[in-house]
């Protein structure tokens, strides 16, 4: 036991080098209706908006946001869907190639949900000159899904190529990736199939949340090429070269790479070589962030996580609050590895 903390101390206290790419700010959200915006996503049939929703308290509604400068170009009513808690958001075609909205009402903190839902939509050709156009769109497909161990939170999606959705669990520690089963007429309930797990370790990269906020999981994507795979937390990203099923992906290292400090980041999207985030809160930077490496050439093998090295000179939010929260989990977690050693030494 003693070893394993030692193990877990190392990561905790892990320092990275310097001299990675760093990212870019895109643009701020100009529109004050978006408050909470926990997804994000860019269009396929109009690549030059991204899509954001707002997460619980909201109406089911979705942002059209302009690429460029932020503005909000159109907003869309979802007929026929319900916002209990949007927590996010992908644009994927389906299994029948139509070019389409997903929305994960997934989010459950409470624990309580026996079912959650995710909604598809065909995507619509928008404008991003258009000023804040109001579109009224159905609901092309909607899931009734349960886990298979009760209720669960999470607060990610990825959609693959083929059209198949994930959804990754939030959880202190890790997640478990369960894959969505093909869409099924009626409304009835379906199971989730787990496909994979993930073990996060602490990274040390600011973050509001300190030590929780470096490992776990709230936003995910698939590339539109299919080669990556990656998941957020809200201080890195971890990413995969996808090789296989995505259950084969997750046996393999991924690279790990630090988001810029935002004040509660959630959203990811996968542009070619970038990860594209956002974060809660009025007005928040929505970032580009360099990823390391060509997809062809991310790590195929099973060792420990590569880690890049972290941005630098951007900051949503006052830096030194957010390194006081981490030196917070450090200590604590020092404290925890003299409790064992001290323990285990009295037993001798």
């Amino acid at each position: 036991m003693i070893a394993a903390v030692g193990r877990l101390a190392a990561a905790a206290l892990l320092v990275t080098g310097s001299g990675a790419p760093h990212p870019s700010r895109l643009f701020r959200f100009a529109d004050p209706r978006i408050t909470e915006a926990s997804g994000i996503a860019r269009g396929l049939v109009s690549p030059g908006v991204f899509y954001v929703q707002n997460d619980s308290g909201d109406s089911n509604r979705v942002f059209a946001v302009d690429r460029r400068t932020g503005e909000t170009a159109a907003t869309i009513v979802v007929t026929g869907a319900r916002n209990v808690d949007w927590e996010d958001i992908a644009v994927a075609a389906d299994q029948q190639a139509t070019p389409s909205v997903w929305l994960a009402d997934i989010g459950d903190n409470d624990g309580v949900r026996r079912t959650v839902q995710l909604y598809e939509l065909a995507e619509p050709h928008i404008d991003p000159a258009w000023r804040n156009r109001t579109m009224r769109l159905p609901v092309a497909h909607e899931w009734q899904l349960r886990y298979p161990s009760g209720p669960t939170d999470a607060e990610s999606l990825a959609v693959g190529t083929d059209g198949t959705p994930y959804i990754v669990t939030k959880s202190f520690g890790g997640a478990t990736v369960y894959r969505v089963p093909p869409w099924q007429p009626g409304r009835q309930v379906q199971t989730l199939r787990r496909v994979g797990r993930i073990s996060f370790h602490s990274t040390g990269t600011a973050n509001p949340f300190g030590l929780f906020g470096q490992v776990t999981a709230t936003g995910a994507a698939i590339s539109t090429s299919g080669l990556v795979f990656a998941v957020r937390t809200y201080s890195d990203v971890w990413v995969w070269r996808v090789t296989g099923s995505i259950a084969d992906t997750l046996r393999h290292r991924p690279v790990v790479v630090p988001l810029p400090d935002q004040p509660q980041g959630e959203g990811l999207a996968l542009l070619d070589h970038h990860a594209v985030v956002d974060s809660e809160q009025p007005h928040s930077a929505v970032y580009a962030v360099p990823l390391p490496h060509n997809p062809t050439r991310l790590p195929t093998d099973t060792s420990s996580p590569e880690q890049a090295a972290p941005p630098k000179g951007h900051s949503d939010s006052d830096s030194t609050e957010h390194w006081w929260w981490v030196g917070g989990g450090m200590a604590a977690l020092v404290g925890l590895i003299a409790v064992v050693v001290t323990a285990a030494r009295r037993r001798r």
